[in-house]
């Protein structure tokens, strides 16, 4: 496909035609799919396109077709309109954008920018994934066994059926260099939330949000954890009031964060908005009619989806989470088999030896959650969920039950099984530093190795393609007369460049990364306090890899709305009730292996360990109770907006009244005012009496 077929696909737009997002097919996708796709985008939303520009361009390292997304300032302003984009107004209150009543807002006196570039990016990518397939698309063109049904989402489509290679927004450099500098380069300085906001969107400054203040949080249990290390280890009378004030510190902690992503929400205008939800792009069915909105959408009976969930998912998870404890079974043989060997032989080689069993099991757990992931994507795109919050919902819940069960399955085992808390002590220091290395390793040093040699192989080839002055000459002659006028050489440029990146996959593996980060931390505290000392040291890189990588590595995701982190908060606060749990019981176990209670049984020991399980628990609540979810501060300024709110109304339907009585008045002014004539009668005679008509005025 020539590059020159992009002048020729829409006639030339109104205004200056910018790149939001790039759509890049596979090098081998027939003519017909990519027409077949233009003409989609292209088409009028009540033919079921997306009603956005679109201009292809050939790839000149790897020569896929390339297609450059964009729509103009009136269709983007109507996209957010329907999808309920809030702005600030000019008297400083955020609320829903409205076409008639846009001069209202602030920045309106420039409407080409009063949409960030990632608004207009996430406005792109829903419309893009509203395209749906008709009554007449019965398959892919030029793919005859790409079966299509009538409401499938087209985009998601051919992304899944890897017709479509990558979709993807683009960068504003110079905005993104200011925002790395002030972000990962400066490390002592707070992150810049609201500037990552504005870049990535809410999802994304969520996260760093809560990153930044689990960091901070982490500050004392590590400070209490360092003195205890060094002054009290064995004390199991100090151990257990450590025991406690990690339990307490993690309800603490939790119970503030929900307030600060609270405020975080409502500064960015989506504490109520997430609440009306879009079905999502990958959800399938017959098309129905949404009894809500009134749109059209696909339908899937519930049935299905729960006959799917219990025949298929509840199978396929119980048998990963055995096949996870027979590894754990597989690793403690190997391990006592070496510790036997070493203490035969006692050599360091055999010392060293011991170590080894931990070091593979490790491993063996950070492979496991790697496949899971997949797999429990794959269940949780089988069972078909409507609503992305959902989906979302139930691929966490997965993963927390097999990464719980995955990682810490040999640590209860250890400490209630065994009752070895020296073993217990140097398995958990094991796995949480090992799988700290190895997780920056795979998150960070390799994804940027991969971006280093990606960026020098296409800079050979762009060294090569200049070699070539003849053939570069014809095709920039080629090109200046039919896409250059519209898409820059530099643009081009950029989006080959990105194309090469990789793919950011959201912030479902960095969220899992801090919850079993968590679970170390509080499980077993009375075990090994340092743990949280080891997770502020990981996590203080944390943020600056992971903020390098967002800038320098992957490609930019699309913005997306949200309120708080989901049902990561009900995760965390699950680890924190059964830390209870476990730091009640290893204190109860402690006091009776070290004899301090010689004359209590064993139903003594439970007797005490439910009273203050359930003591600690009560507390915990407690102190949860007194900490509400919402700051006084937003609940005052919710409760003034809503006040405003009803006033408008109150005052339009008092304007729309003094309307009505003014018309009202004047057609009553007007018709006593404008004279009916009547035409003279002849005289009639009613009982005898001569009676005359004549002309009344009314």
């Amino acid at each position: 496909m020539n590059s020159h077929h992009g002048g020729r696909e829409s006639s030339p737009p109104v205004e200056p035609f910018h790149t939001l997002c790039v759509l890049e097919f596979v090098t081998d996708a027939p003519q017909a799919a990519i027409e077949w796709m233009i003409a989609k985008i292209h088409a009028q939303r009540t033919a079921g396109g997306a009603e956005l520009q679109a201009y292809s361009v050939v790839n000149r390292h790897n020569q896929e077709v390339i297609l450059h997304i964009g729509a103009g300032t009136d269709r983007l302003l109507e996209a957010a309109e329907l999808m309920q984009i809030k702005k600030e107004d000019s008297a400083g209150v955020l609320r829903e954008i409205t076409i008639a009543e846009i001069s209202q807002f602030k920045k309106s006196g420039d409407l080409a920018n009063f949409l960030t570039l990632a608004e207009k990016q996430q406005i792109i990518l829903h419309e893009l994934e509203k395209i749906r397939a008709s009554d007449s698309d019965k398959h892919v063109p030029g793919y005859l066994k790409k079966k299509l049904y009538p409401g499938q989402s087209i985009v998601r489509k051919l992304l899944n059926d890897a017709v479509i290679h990558k979709l993807y927004p683009l960068h504003d450099r110079d905005v993104l260099k200011r925002l790395g500098e002030e972000w990962y380069n400066k490390v002592s300085k707070p992150q810049p939330i609201d500037d990552i906001r504005t870049y990535f969107g809410e999802t994304i400054a969520m996260y760093f949000g809560f990153l930044g203040f689990y960091t901070m949080a982490l500050i004392p249990p590590a400070i209490l954890g360092l003195m205890y290390y060094f002054v009290a280890w064995q004390d199991i009378n100090r151990l257990a009031l450590f025991a406690v004030f990690n339990v307490v510190w993690a309800t603490i902690f939790l119970q503030v964060w929900k307030r600060k992503a609270s405020e975080f929400a409502f500064k960015w205008g989506t504490l109520d908005r997430v609440h009306f939800e879009d079905c999502r792009a990958a959800y399938f069915g017959k098309m129905g009619i949404n009894k809500v909105t009134g749109r059209p959408e696909p339908v899937y009976p519930k049935w299905k989806r729960v006959l799917r969930f219990y025949c298929i998912t509840i199978p396929i998870i119980l048998s990963c989470l055995l096949f996870a404890v027979g590894v754990m079974l597989v690793y403690f043989w190997f391990q006592i088999e070496a510790e036997v060997y070493h203490a035969e032989w006692q050599t360091l080689w055999t010392k060293a030896l011991v170590l080894v069993p931990s070091l593979l099991y490790s491993v063996a757990i950070v492979v496991m959650n790697s496949i899971y992931r997949k797999i429990a994507k794959a269940l949780n795109d089988f069972e078909n969920h409507r609503l992305q919050s959902a989906y979302d919902n139930h691929l966490i819940i997965k993963l927390v039950l097999f990464d719980f069960v995955n990682c810490f399955v040999v640590l209860f085992y250890i400490a209630f099984y065994m009752q070895d808390i020296p073993r217990l002590r140097s398995s958990l220091a094991l796995l949480l530093i090992i799988q700290q290395v190895i997780g920056q390793i795979q998150e960070s040093l390799l994804p940027y190795l991969m971006f280093r040699y990606k960026s020098n192989k296409m800079d050979k080839a762009e060294e090569r393609r200049e070699s070539l002055v003849d053939k570069d000459a014809k095709v920039d002659s080629d090109e200046s007369s039919h896409v250059t006028d519209i898409i820059s050489k530099e643009v081009r440029k950029q989006a080959e460049v990105e194309g090469e990146m990789e793919t950011y996959e959201g912030t479902m593996d960095d969220y899992l990364e801090m919850f079993i980060q968590f679970g170390y931390v509080v499980l077993f505290s009375s075990a090994y306090p340092l743990a949280a000392v080891w997770a502020f040291i990981n996590n203080v890189t944390e943020i600056r890899t992971d903020s390098f990588k967002l800038c320098k590595v992957f490609q930019r995701p699309f913005s997306q709305p949200t309120a708080s982190i989901g049902a990561w908060q009900i995760a965390f606060q699950l680890m924190g009730i059964i830390a209870v749990m476990t730091n009640c019981a290893l204190v109860a176990l402690s006091l009776h292996n070290q004899g301090l209670l010689p004359k209590w049984d064993t139903a003594d020991l439970v007797l005490l360990f439910v009273g203050g399980e359930h003591l600690v628990l009560a507390l915990t609540q407690v102190l949860g109770a007194m900490v509400p979810d919402l700051p006084r501060t937003v609940r005052t300024e919710m409760a003034r907006i809503e006040f405003q709110a009803r006033q408008a109304w109150r005052n339009e339907r008092s304007q729309a009244a003094r309307t009505h009585r003014v018309k009202l008045r004047r057609a009553v002014s007007l018709l006593n005012a404008t004279p009916i004539s009547m035409p003279p009668l002849a005289d009639s005679k009613v009982d005898g009496t001569t009676m005359q008509h004549r002309t009344t005025n009314v």
